[in-house]
């Protein structure tokens, strides 16, 4: 990960940490929340009509792991384009 140290970055995935980062000259921001007593986190492509992804978790399991290995990076995970991203400030 360029601009950081991806093990950092998904430590802050882990406490819920609001994340920007750009991928292919797209710019994205990453949150986690509590809704309902779950526990989700979300992904925004931030584009006009840019792509957002959902995982929900629940009382005691935040979806982290879920984004991690979701095929979302043209069919590829976030371990296998994470040396192409770039952590950014918003």
């Amino acid at each position: 990960m360029k601009n950081g140290d991806v093990r950092e970055f998904v430590n802050h995935i882990h406490y819920g940490d609001e994340l920007w980062f750009l991928y292919e000259g797209k710019k994205y921001f990453l949150e986690g929340w509590t809704n309902n007593s779950s526990l989700d986190l979300c992904l925004y492509e931030m584009a006009d009509n840019g792509e957002m992804h959902i995982w929900k978790g629940n009382t005691t399991h935040y979806p982290v792991d879920a984004f991690l290995e979701a095929k979302i990076w043209n069919g590829k995970t976030f371990w296998d384009v994470e040396k192409d991203m770039e952590w950014v400030d918003d």
